[in-house]
C-alpha cells in the first residue's frame, strides 16, 4: 500500500493523468484513514458502551447503530446521521471546555490552600534557605539544553513562586508578552489573549453553574472563603471539598476523552467509507468490523464481548502498524490540498473528498477537541500595531476586573497561574536567579515558604 502511494504520488506531481491518480491517491488514502479508525475504534468500543451506561445516556449506542446501518453495510451515511454524531461530538465538546474551566478553578484555590496549611497547622519550620533552594532550581533548570525543556521548567515554577509584584507591573508583563504577536496572525493572538483569560477564569463557557451542580456548590464556597482568617477546621473542609472536586473532574475526564475517541474514530469511518478503494481494506480492519457488529446494539454488551474477544488476537499490533501506514500517507495530504484543491474545484468529487480527507486528518490529531469545522488554510489578516492594542487593552481590563475585591492570597494565585502562561520574559539567566531569590524572599512568612519548598521539591523530582 505504502508503495502504490509512492508511485501515484509521483505521478501526480509529474503531472501523469493528474486528475486520475488524484482520486486514487484519494481513494488509497481514504482506506489507510478507514482501517486505523476501526481498528481504534474497535479496541475502546466495549469501554465506551461501558462508560456510556454508567452516565446513563444512549450516545454510544447511538453511534454504533449507525456505523452498524450505513458503512458497515457498505451503505453512505446520510447528513442526518453525520448531523447526530457531530452534535453528540458538540456536546462533548462543551461539557469538557466547562471541566477544564472547573479544573482552573481549583488550581487557583489549592495554591491557596497549600501555602495556608503550615501555619494553620503550626507545622512552619523555624528556617528555609533561600538561597540554596534558588540555587537547585537554577540548576534543574539548566540541566537540559533543549530550550522548550528549559521554558517550561521556568513557567512551572513562576507558577507557584509568590508573586510581589504590583498590580500595574503584572498587567504591563501581560500587555508586553502580546507584543511577539505582531506580524503574526489575528487569531494566534486571540487564542492566547483567550488561553491568559481561561487561566484566571474570567471567562466561564455556558453551563458552567448547571452542567454539573455539585461541582459549582464546591466551587461557590472555595470562592467565598476568608483565606485570611481559616480556622483548622475550615481548612481541612476545604481542603476536603477540593479533594471531591478533583476526583469527580478526574472521573468524567477520563469518560469523556474515551467517548470522544470513539466518536472521531466513527465519524472517519463515515468520512472515508464511501470513498476508500476496498481492495486496501485490512484484514484487521474487517476483524474490527466484526467486532464493532457485535457490540453495536447488543442487548447484553457483556455477553457480545465474549464473542468479540475471539477476535482480538487478529488485532494485536494493528493499530500501531496501521497508524504508522497512515502516517505515511497522510503525510501528503496538506501538499495536495494546497496544490490541487483549486484546481478542481469544479470536480465535486474531488473536492468533497478532500474535504473528508481533510477532516479526518483533523480527527487523527493529538487534540481530541479540534474543531474540525474550520479551514486552517485560511490565512487571517496580520496583527498589526492597533490590533494588538485592542487585544491589550481588552486582556488587561478584564484582568484588572477579575483581580479587584479579591482576597490577596486568591489575587497572588491568579496572578501566578497567568504569568506561568507568559512567554519566558527574562532576558538573561542571571534574571532568571534572581527573580527565583526574589520571590522565595517575598514569602510572607515561613509557611509560605515551606509550602514553596515542597512543591519545587515536587516539580524536580518529576523527571
Amino acid at each position: 500500500m505504502k508503495r502504490e502511494a509512492k508511485i501515484i504520488y509521483t505521478d501526480i506531481i509529474a503531472d501523469r493523468n493528474r486528475k486520475e491518480n488524484i482520486l486514487k491517491y484519494q481513494s488509497l488514502m481514504a482506506a489507510a484513514f478507514y482501517n486505523y479508525a476501526s481498528i481504534k475504534l474497535s479496541l475502546n468500543f466495549f469501554t465506551g458502551l461501558e462508560m456510556s451506561d454508567e452516565y446513563e445516556n444512549s450516545d454510544m449506542d447511538e453511534v454504533g447503530n449507525i456505523l452498524k446501518a450505513t458503512v458497515l453495510q457498505g451503505k453512505k451515511a446520510s447528513e442526518d446521521d453525520i448531523s447526530k454524531i457531530t452534535t453528540l461530538r458538540d456536546s462533548v465538546t462543551a461539557k469538557m471546555k466547562i471541566l477544564t474551566c472547573y479544573t482552573d478553578a481549583l488550581e487557583i484555590y489549592e495554591y491557596v490552600l497549600n501555602r495556608r496549611e503550615a501555619d494553620i497547622k503550626g507545622d512552619a519550620p523555624d528556617k528555609i534557605d533561600i538561597d540554596s533552594l534558588a540555587d537547585a532550581m537554577f540548576r534543574f533548570v539548566f540541566s537540559d539544553k533543549d530550550k522548550v525543556i528549559v521554558n517550561s521548567r521556568i513557567q512551572d515554577f513562576i507558577a507557584q513562586l509568590p508573586v510581589r509584584i504590583t498590580k500595574q507591573r503584572f498587567l504591563d508583563i501581560v500587555s508586553n508578552s502580546l507584543n511577539i504577536y505582531k506580524g503574526g496572525e489575528q487569531d494566534s493572538l486571540r487564542d492566547f489573549a483567550d488561553t491568559v483569560k481561561d487561566a484566571a477564569v474570567i471567562t466561564k463557557p455556558e453551563g458552567f453553574d448547571t452542567e454539573y451542580p455539585d461541582l459549582y456548590e464546591i466551587y461557590s464556597k472555595l470562592s467565598e472563603a476568608d483565606y485570611s482568617n481559616l480556622s483548622s477546621e475550615e481548612y481541612d473542609n476545604l481542603s476536603l471539598l477540593l479533594s471531591k472536586a478533583t476526583e469527580k473532574i478526574e472521573s468524567e475526564v477520563t469518560g469523556h476523552l474515551m467517548i470522544m475517541e470513539i466518536i472521531n474514530d466513527a465519524l472517519i469511518m463515515i468520512y472515508t467509507g464511501d470513498i476508500k478503494d476496498p481492495a486496501y481494506k485490512s484484514k484487521e480492519s474487517e476483524a474490527s468490523e466484526k467486532i464493532i457488529n457485535l457490540l453495536a446494539g447488543a442487548e447484553d454488551i457483556y455477553k457480545a464481548a465474549e464473542k468479540a474477544d475471539e477476535l482480538l488476537p487478529e488485532l494485536e499490533g494493528a493499530q500501531e502498524e496501521a497508524y504508522e501506514l497512515l502516517v505515511s500517507i497522510e503525510s501528503n495530504l496538506d501538499e495536495l490540498i494546497s496544490s490541487y484543491a483549486d484546481e478542481y474545484e469544479d470536480d465535486s468529487n474531488i473536492k468533497n473528498n478532500f474535504e473528508k480527507l481533510r477532516r479526518s486528518d483533523l480527527l487523527t490529531s493529538s487534540s481530541l477537541f479540534m474543531d474540525i469545522d474550520k479551514d486552517f488554510r485560511i490565512v487571517t489578516n496580520a496583527a498589526d500595531e492597533e490590533f494588538i492594542e485592542t487585544i491589550k487593552t481588552e486582556v488587561t481590563e478584564a484582568l484588572s476586573d477579575a483581580l479587584k475585591g479579591k482576597n490577596k492570597y486568591v489575587r497572588r494565585s491568579m496572578m501566578a497561574k497567568v504569568l506561568a502562561t507568559m512567554p519566558v520574559f527574562f532576558d538573561s539567566q542571571d534574571e532568571i536567579k534572581e527573580y527565583f531569590v526574589s520571590a522565595l524572599s517575598g514569602c510572607g512568612d515561613n509557611s509560605e515558604l515551606k509550602a514553596c519548598e515542597n512543591i519545587v521539591n515536587d516539580i524536580m523530582l518529576q523527571i
